[in-house]
């Protein structure tokens, strides 16, 4: 070794590479050209996209947020305008029996939460519409996009569509040529072949969802930050390497006129992470003998230490990258922070704000449309239901200022009744209040009538809220409705 340089490693260097599309197996390699299949793009397969979802410490919130807020209120049915029990009632019933045996093991808002997620990990989205011969209703799947390809538009098919005419409220056949794919499901060594939901042939039909219009499958929202993911990724890993491994700059170390021990070089392969702090470090050399037999003389031994760079490592390295690029996956999903528990810079006025920007700008356009593209256009109408539609519900989210100036204005006019304070109390409370127990003539009670009589009912709890008005009713409900149950109770 004397004489030689070399290369001395300090601590191991892992391979923490997230896969690329080109390094992940995919099922239907070798098939593309047999049958006419269109790959996906470099990096863009649903495999690789789910990979980053899962290396991502924000996308997988992000989507949580979208299945919770957009799925996790459950499916209704509505009547459309001038529609009611009277004119569409048969078509109700058998939307609702629909909804109800579609999937004997999944309920439909958790196979919309299911399409949701492969849409915002993958782009893509494939529910499968089995409807056996003489079957009245069809049954749905959802495939897995990771096993779905699909042929260029090549075959000309003529589809044919009933649409209810608000005009003259009849339902009319339409009539209209495209040009369909084909798409192919990977099982097991087989291919299974699925015919665009509408067009005529044999076998299952599949009703594909994607983000995006540019070619045949569709791209994650996120994607265009897909770097950021990756760097985010590998300066956390960074981060837990140099918390492991200590404070280290590289160096050069020079020994002239000799050479380290082997204890030594053991020394340096050991000196990091925690045990090397508050301690001193003793390197032992052997220095290079000079003269003969009988002049047994060695040479000074000189140790020496050069930066190879001035990189002065800090703690929580690309901490504000970290944080830059989380804001950039919120504005690909358009979400506030709130939604995903960064809320640290939140009260209730901006929070219910932003929760009702998210609703009415993302969540209620995407029940829409995710709604309109399984059910309201494509399945019902095969079923021959015109009049009635399916939609996912939302939260209630009312603006304070305006239920402020609403229950101002009943009160002040004498609009609001004592009954009308029972759901407001309920609400607020938490708790069913039994109707029976008061007179209709009292419920029926102006309550501006009671509070210019008994203006003490109005004074505010000790440590309430006395600008939040819907508390103040609450506590305005408890009195009256206490109040004339003990006068009921004492003339028993």
């Amino acid at each position: 070794m004397s004489g030689e340089a070399q290369w001395f490693q300090i601590s191991k260097v892992e391979d923490r590479h997230i896969p690329s599309s080109a390094q992940l197996p995919d099922s239907f390699e070798n098939l593309y050209d047999a049958h006419g299949l269109l790959p996906f793009p470099i990096g863009n397969d649903p495999a690789s996209c789910k990979l980053l979802v899962k290396n991502s410490n924000i996308i997988p919130q992000c989507i949580e947020a979208y299945k919770r807020n957009i799925a996790g209120y459950g499916i209704a049915l509505e009547y459309l305008p001038g529609e009611s029990d009277e004119t569409a009632l048969e078509e109700w019933n058998k939307a609702d029996k629909f909804l109800e045996t579609c999937n004997l093991e999944d309920t439909p808002d958790e196979i919309i939460s299911s399409l949701i997620e492969d849409i915002e990990s993958s782009g893509n989205a494939n529910v499968e519409v089995a409807w056996p011969a003489g079957s009245e209703f069809p049954t749905l799947y959802r495939i897995n996009p990771k096993f779905v390809r699909c042929t260029r538009e090549t075959d000309k098919v003529t589809i044919k569509r009933k649409r209810l005419i608000r005009s003259s409220k009849k339902v009319e056949e339409f009539s209209q040529d495209i040009y369909a794919r084909k798409y192919a499901m990977k099982r097991g060594q087989s291919v299974v072949w699925f015919r665009s939901f509408g067009t005529e042939g044999q076998g299952n039909q599949i009703i594909p969802l994607k983000l995006g219009n540019d070619g045949p499958y569709g791209e994650p929202r996120w994607f265009g930050n897909a770097p950021g993911v990756v760097g985010s990724r590998e300066a956390e890993e960074l981060n837990v390497s140099y918390f492991s491994n200590g404070r280290m700059l590289s160096m050069l170390l020079t020994v002239t006129n000799g050479r380290l021990t082997k204890q030594s070089m053991e020394l340096l392969r050991n000196v990091k992470g925690a045990q090397s702090q508050g301690g001193i470090l003793y390197l032992e050399a052997i220095g290079e003998e000079t003269g003969g037999p009988l002049d047994e003389k060695v040479e000074k031994v000189t140790i020496k230490l050069d930066k190879l760079n001035d990189l002065l490592q800090q703690d929580a390295l690309f901490l504000e990258y970290g944080k830059d690029k989380k804001a950039d996956i919120l504005s690909a999903f358009r979400l506030p922070p709130i939604l995903v528990g960064q809320s640290s810079d939140y009260n209730r006025a901006t929070a219910q704000a932003a929760l009702r920007f998210a609703e009415e700008q993302v969540f209620e356009p995407y029940r829409k449309w995710i709604m309109d593209e399984i059910f309201n256009k494509r399945l019902f109408p095969a079923m021959g239901i015109f009049r009635v539609r399916a939609t996912l519900r939302g939260p209630r989210i009312i603006d304070p200022e305006d239920r402020k100036a609403l229950l101002e204005f009943i009160a002040d006019n004498g609009i609001m009744l004592v009954r009308d304070l029972i759901p407001i109390a309920e609400e607020v409370l938490d708790t069913t209040i039994d109707e029976s127990k008061y007179s209709a003539e009292y419920l029926d009670t102006p309550i501006a009538q009671l509070l210019n009589s008994q203006p003490a009912i109005t004074v505010p709890e000790p440590d309430s809220d006395v600008n939040d008005l819907q508390e103040r009713v609450a506590t305005i409900a408890k009195r009256l409705l206490r109040q004339s149950h003990d006068e009921v109770t004492g003339h028993v």
